[in-house]
This record gives C-alpha cells, structure tokens and sequence, in this order.
C-alpha cells in the first residue's frame, strides 16, 4: 500500500507504537488489548519492519479479549453487545494493572489494536486514568497533517466539513465488476438502515455514579528565556484546544539547552518542576525547545505522564507511513541544530539525522526569521512567504518529499500556510501535543460520556515567572 500510495498508510494502530513508547520510561510497560492474544505472533516480521513493533519486546504486555463474555460476536461479525462487553472489558484490565503495580512493572499506557475495541477506549480511560491509543487517535493524527487549525495561521483556505457523515453499506464504491468478486454475498446486499438503540438502564445508571474527573491538561517545562510568541508557538496559550500549565525552570537557559547539559542546580529545579506541573494535573509534559529532547530521558525518569520533549518525536510515525524512498523535509530554526542531538535523537525517538530519507533545512536565512534568535517578536505575516518559498524550492527539487516536520516550536504559525501552498501533511510541536493529549480526552462521537469535565474554553495568560515562588524567581535570569 506504501508503494502505491502518495498519501499516508496506517493499517494498524500499532503504528503508534514507537511514538508511545519513547514518550514513557523504559522500564515502564504498555498493555496492548487485542482480539486475541494470540493474533500478533504470526505478524512478528511485519510489525517489526512496518511499525517498529517487537512482538517479544516485554515492554509491551498483550492482551487478547477472546474469552470475554459477548465479545465472541467479533469473530462471528454479528453486532457486538457493548453494554455487556464494556464492563468486562474494563474489569480485565483493572485486574491486570492489579498485578503490575510495581514501578519497574508498572503499566504506563494503553493501546488497543483492535479496529473493533474504540468503543471502550473512554470507559477506559475512566476507570484506570491512563491514556488510552487506538485506530481513531491513529486516523486523527494523520489527518491533523493536512487539516486547517482555526486557533492560528491563515484562515479561509480550506472548505469546512459539514459534520455530516454518508451512510455507508458493505460494497459500496465498486463498480459491477468488483462487486461481484466479493466473497460474502449476504453481506453485500442493501440493507435497511439500523435504527439507534436507547442505552440499557443498567449502564445509565453507571453513567450516573461515575464522578467527573478533570479536563486534561498540558503541562509546558519553559526555559529561563522571555520572548513575545506568536499565536501557534508553543508558548502561546491560545494555541491549544484544551487547558495547558506553564513552568519556567529557573537557570535553564537556551545556551544550556543547547549544550544539553544542565548544572546540577539547574536539574534539581528541572526535577521539580515536573514534579509541580504532575501535582497539578497535567496528563503530558512538553518542552518549549527542541534542544530539550536531550533532557527526555531525565523528564521520562521522573515522569509518570507521557513526556515529547520535541516536535522529532513524531518522525516514526510519520516515516513509517510511506514508502522507504519517499522523504520527509523537516524545517527547523537552523540547519546545524539537529547535529548535535544525534544521539539522543536515534536513541529516543528513532530518528537518524543521517538518513538520506529526511530532508533537513534550516530558515536562519529567510528574511524576518532572524528575530527567532535575537528573542524578538516574529512577524509572522512578513515571514510566512519566505518559509513557503523555502518548502516549495526542496519539493521542487525533490518530488519525492511527501511530507513536512517543523522541528521548531516557534514554527507551527507557518503550517497552515504550508499545507495549502505544498498540499502535503505537515506535523509539529501542537500536533504532537494534540496526539498525547487525545489519549486522555473523551472522544465525544462514541463510548462512554459525561466522565470527563468540558474545559471551559478560557485561555489564561502566562506571563514567565508565573507559577514560581519568590525563591525560585531570585534564580532565574529573565523573570521580571
């Protein structure tokens, strides 16, 4: 399918494997639930090749829902009895994060491979407060590359859906032809459509005990740095669709940052402010600067919440979308930035500097972008052309590009604006959040709702020094 297709091919949600994985201490596991328990051996090499996914790996605990009362349905391909499922869906997990309590054995994420187990990724998420991945957080991610973001960028130039969702029946758009080559027959004739069922009493009066839990929240590690951002940096509240929590670190400055090393007070305050931004809440932990990726496996030990300390996080899953000769041009704020985080970069996200697949460029010479190093206020309108320009001159020259990465967290305002002149997928450091964040979200279209409070769509001003103690201000370099 790769090798046919321009566009990015998911088959399995497993694809998300290498991304949640990086984002979570090593010594923490992941439960994956499946059909059956057994499904994935046989799939060893391609999972292996195809999404990055060890099927021996002993991080990855995999479970099958085979033996589960009324999921049998699945392997007949009759209607799959949900209020009946639901809960012993949910009561075998409880049992088997009873038996991984410990934090060397502990069970940090959950995702299901299932196409059939979404339905019951909310009550999941419920009832273990764990963040829950499947084939709609997958199709979600994919589809965020090529979507137009309201909350920032250009406007108007993508048409809007109409929300409305076309019936679809087994045979659908093929032709004749094909039509007649489909093995069950049965299924393929017309059928009336289905009429929505009411809820069962006994699973509306679960709806009622469950007490609502938070809103998530994303939690920001800023560096001892002040600069005005633009709406889409990360630094911008308003760039979000949910709540998010900023933390300075006092002393962490970009100098540092850069080296990726940090004193041994400066790390204590790092350390502390993870530790801060966990007790209020937050379900995922971002950085302010890519160069914090060298800081990653710090934050992950402390961690017990997904950590992507970079926008590169994401090069996995996007790379293992297409085919092994197709290339993904990823613009950051200067050419030789990428460099020196090799090491850490393979290591932890799986992303090889070197390999011709990645296009790297910098935008240190596209005029207006050099405020991005003096710490001053981009125009983002002024320099929106020579971004664009800059991505199309590498297309040009390589057609064989099929997607974008912004390496930068100062360049998410410019993905609009290259989604509709390039018409390729471009991720970045919001959508990388928005990906670790859907884990945690109630999904409002299916499964379980009313658990999780609405956030209230008030985006409150940060100010750097916000959040501190007037110690922890006297430490820092640019708090006011």
């Amino acid at each position: 399918a790769r090798k046919i297709a321009t566009k990015p091919v998911f088959m399995s949600s497993m694809v998300q494997c290498p991304i949640i994985a990086a984002a979570f201490d090593p010594k923490e596991k992941i439960l994956v639930l499946t059909a059956n328990g057994l499904s994935l051996k046989p799939q060893k090499e391609v999972l292996l090749s195809s999404c990055g996914f060890d099927v021996e790996d002993d991080r990855f605990l995999i479970y099958g829902c085979q033996d589960l009362p009324g999921f049998d349905a699945v392997e007949k391909g009759l209607a799959v009895p949900i209020d009946v499922v639901q809960p012993a869906i949910v009561k075998m997990t409880m049992d088997i994060l009873q038996t991984h309590k410990s934090r060397k054995n502990k069970i940090a994420g959950i995702l299901l491979e299932c196409t059939e187990l979404p339905p019951y990724a909310d009550a999941l998420r419920a009832s273990t407060g764990l963040p829950v991945w499947d084939c709609i957080t997958a199709a979600d991610f994919y589809v965020s590359g090529f979507k137009d973001n309201p909350r920032y960028g250009i406007n108007d130039w993508q048409a809007e859906w109409d929300q409305e969702q076309a019936e679809y029946h087994f045979g659908e758009n093929l032709v004749e032809k094909d039509r007649e080559q489909i093995l069950n027959q049965e299924q393929a004739k017309p059928k009336a459509k289905a009429k929505a069922k009411a809820k069962s009493k006994a699973h509306a009066y679960k709806l009622k005990k469950l007490v609502k839990q938070q809103a998530p929240t994303l939690g920001v590690l800023r560096l001892d740095y002040n600069y005005p951002p633009a709406a889409g940096d990360i630094d911008c509240p308003g760039s979000y669709e949910y709540e998010v929590l900023f933390r300075c670190v006092p002393g962490l400055t970009f100098e540092m940052a850069q080296a990726g090393m940090m004193t041994y007070a400066v790390q204590q305050r790092f350390v502390a402010a993870i530790k801060w931004l966990e007790a209020k809440g937050v379900c995922g932990i971002t950085g302010d600067c890519g160069f914090m990726m060298a800081f990653q496996p710090l934050a992950r030990d402390v961690a017990s919440v997904p950590v992507f300390m970079s926008a590169m996080m994401q090069s996995p899953m996007v790379s293992v979308s297409f085919d092994k000769y197709d290339k993904i041009l990823i613009l950051t704020a200067n050419s030789d930035t990428l460099k020196p985080q090799k090491e850490t970069l393979l290591s932890h996200c799986g992303f090889d500097v070197d390999d011709d697949r990645f296009v790297i460029e910098g935008c240190q010479d596209v005029q207006g972008f050099d405020a991005v190093a003096k710490g001053q206020k981009v125009h983002v309108e002024a320099v929106t052309p020579g971004i664009v320009e800059l991505a199309q001159r590498h297309i040009d020259k390589c057609p064989d590009i099929r997607a974008i990465i912004l390496e930068c967290t100062e360049l998410p305002p410019y993905a609009d604006a290259l989604r509709m002149a390039t018409g390729l997928p471009v991720w970045d450091a919001i959508t990388c959040a928005d990906f670790f964040i859907s884990a945690r979200k109630d999904n409002p279209r299916f499964g379980l709702n009313q658990w999780q409070n609405d956030w209230d769509g008030v985006v409150e001003e940060y100010k750097l020094g916000n959040n501190l103690s007037d110690l922890e201000k006297s430490e820092a370099k640019f708090v006011c």
